[in-house]
């Protein structure tokens, strides 16, 4: 299924919570309005078997804190048959008992955040002193085969941007055999704090042109064009992904995901909650499919590029009467 954009939507993200047992200074919540309400694990099942009839292939569970709920592996076991590929983000601090009985029930891999391996800016970062603990779970995910692993580091200035605080992640990434992602930081309106993201937002420019001298293969990765380049630096082979999504009109334009909100709302873009679509109602009893297949269409129809330039097409015409109306960022303002 494609948008008005033309974008094909073949991924979706599934909040299965808002708890979380850290309290990150960076953490966008995926957008969500504040809820404590959560889907049961039939009620997501439902909801991913709708997507894949709407063309998603690839799920990956997120929160909050995924390893939170006490039925994650119900959960995964029921959607491992509907989808080609079943991921997790997740903090890590959970993955020591849960990395074997993931992979048996079914996940193929995970992202693991890992903001830094210094103790005391991790504890500064999240409110928590559990670095190693972190760093045990991956261990764990690696030994269980849940791969392959990315980990999660958001550019922050002053913590990721010096002192070889990427380098020592690359370097425990070809220890584990995991792949890193560094992530700009997003100012996502109500989730995080203004001032600190003017405190820490760090620009990827310096970091992408430092990877792409020393790599000996560069690739694109088919979600948002991002940039892959992989090097060898005193051991096996690692590569470094950069996701750099803010102001950047060619990241929206590649964009194939929807979301599912914990409380059971599809959501067309992290960065806004205009277009939300309530599926909740349908996902009560096995009777209303048709209804709830109409609902993701709705969503998909009423997705939008969050930042537009003058490569962005127009879209196509709308005649449902849904368009949402309202401005778009344009490259060059940040976004509130």
């Amino acid at each position: 299924m494609r948008d008005r954009y033309g974008r094909e939507v073949n991924e979706l993200r599934v909040s299965l919570t808002q708890r979380c047992n850290l309290a990150c200074v960076f953490c966008h919540m995926e957008g969500q309005p504040a809820s404590r309400a959560e889907l049961t694990p039939v009620e997501i099942e439902r909801a991913v078997a709708a997507a894949t009839r709407a063309g998603v292939t690839r799920v990956k569970l997120t929160g909050g804190e995924p390893t939170l709920r006490t039925d994650l592996l119900e959960i995964v076991e029921r959607l491992r048959p509907l989808v080609a590929e079943l991921s997790m983000t997740t903090n890590g601090l959970r993955l020591v008992e849960l990395a074997r009985p993931l992979r048996a029930a079914g996940l193929d891999r995970v992202n693991v955040s890992v903001p830094t391996l210094e103790p005391e800016a991790y504890r500064e970062l999240t409110g928590v002193d559990g670095v190693q603990r972190v760093v045990e779970g991956v261990r764990a995910a690696a030994e269980a085969g849940l791969g392959p692993i990315k980990l999660n580091v958001v550019a922050l200035d002053g913590v990721t941007d010096g002192n070889g605080a990427v380098e020592r992640i690359v370097r425990f990434a070809q220890e584990v055999g995991a792949w890193v992602q560094v992530i700009e930081f997003e100012n996502v309106s109500g989730r995080v704090d203004p001032s600190v993201y003017r405190r820490l937002h760090s620009e990827l420019g310096r970091l992408t042109e430092s990877a792409a001298a020393r790599a000996f293969r560069t690739d694109r990765n088919r979600l948002h064009g991002r940039p892959q380049f992989t090097f060898v630096d005193g051991g096996r082979p690692v590569t470094v992904e950069v996701v750099q999504p803010v102001e950047n009109p060619a990241f929206c334009m590649e964009c194939h995901r929807l979301r599912l909100t914990s409380d059971g709302r599809l959501k067309g873009c992290l960065m806004s909650n205009a277009g939300l679509v309530d599926v909740r109602p349908y996902l009560e009893n096995d009777g209303r499919a048709v209804e709830l297949d109409e609902a993701f269409a709705r969503a998909v129809r009423l997705r939008r590029p969050y930042f537009v330039g003058p490569e962005t097409p127009a879209p196509e015409e709308d005649t449902t009467g849904e368009a949402l109306g309202e401005r778009l960022p344009i490259v060059g303002s940040r976004a509130a």
